[in-house]
């Protein structure tokens, strides 16, 4: 019997309409006081820990397996900043408390939220079986509305308004990996490549190309002027992964032939625009 509704309001609050009903326990939720940093997204993080206090729920540890096929993962952070985290060893310290440990990091593309953390981000249990997914239209992204979550015997009226802006973020694409290029000897130009992500049925499989997800292929490639990435010197926009900086730009840009080349490189999503960026150097 489901005992909780999520209401929200597409007309600043004079109607509401029930889109998700949760029964119980419901989510395994809690606060940090502690932050993990920046790690290796593609190595088990053997070396750090995050303290949680649970407002509800319990935490248990799993195999190195079941955390691979998807147990013990987590969304951490605050609005804007989630990263999908998981955790291998769950210590139970008494009173709700707990020190997680043995981590996979960045998972499902969001490596770009490792260093975003603060002292107070709130944990997740993203268990299928208490957390729901909320489903919104394209429509919706980037327009803030009123949500409510009302529980059982309570007045709609008691519940405070909480705004909530839909950014889109399960749509944008993922940054590109694997940079690299060089220069002709001959004529000084620039050839770039690296690899596309999806988030579509991006398993691994031999000899097969994962899927792109998007209605096409495209590509921003900024050349910035310098390792702070500050001033962007000429964007270059490719419809496959790769990319050709021209001697006659680089001259244009710099004033002379570049050895080093500091770059982001963005896919493309016809619905949200630019995906999340490859932040990388090449030097040769």
């Amino acid at each position: 019997m489901y005992k909780r509704q999520l209401l929200q309001s597409l007309d600043l609050g004079t109607t509401w309409g029930t889109i998700q009903e949760f029964g119980r326990p419901g989510a395994t939720i809690g606060v940090t006081s502690s932050a993990l940093g920046v790690v290796d997204p593609f190595l088990v993080d053997a070396s750090s820990t995050l303290s949680v206090a649970l407002f509800s729920g319990d935490l248990f540890d799993c195999t190195d397996l079941a955390m691979l096929a998807g147990a013990n993962h987590f969304a951490y952070g605050d609005d804007g900043r989630w990263e999908i985290i998981a955790a291998r060893t769950c210590t139970p310290l008494g009173g709700g408390l707990y020190r997680l440990s043995n981590f996979l990091r960045g998972r499902f593309g969001t490596e770009w939220a490792m260093g975003l953390h603060a002292l107070g981000d709130v944990l997740v249990l993203l268990d299928s079986d208490d957390v729901e997914v909320v489903t919104l239209s394209s429509a919706d992204i980037g327009v803030e509305r009123l949500y409510r979550g009302v529980t059982v015997d309570e007045d709609i009226g008691s519940s405070p308004d909480r705004g909530f802006t839909y950014r889109g973020v399960n749509l944008k694409p993922l940054s590109p990996i694997a940079l690299t290029g060089h220069r002709d000897p001959s004529t000084s130009d620039w050839s770039l490549s690296w690899v596309r992500r999806t988030r579509v049925d991006g398993e691994w499989r031999d000899s097969v190309d994962v899927p792109l997800g998007e209605a096409s292929e495209s590509y921003a490639v900024e050349v910035y002027a310098s390792g702070s990435y500050a001033a962007v010197k000429r964007t270059l926009y490719t419809a496959s992964p790769g990319a050709t900086y021209t001697s006659a730009d680089q001259v244009a840009d710099f004033g002379s032939n570049q050895a080093t080349l500091f770059l982001k490189i963005y896919q493309i999503s016809a619905a949200v625009g630019w995906g999340y960026p490859l932040t990388a150097s090449i030097t040769r």
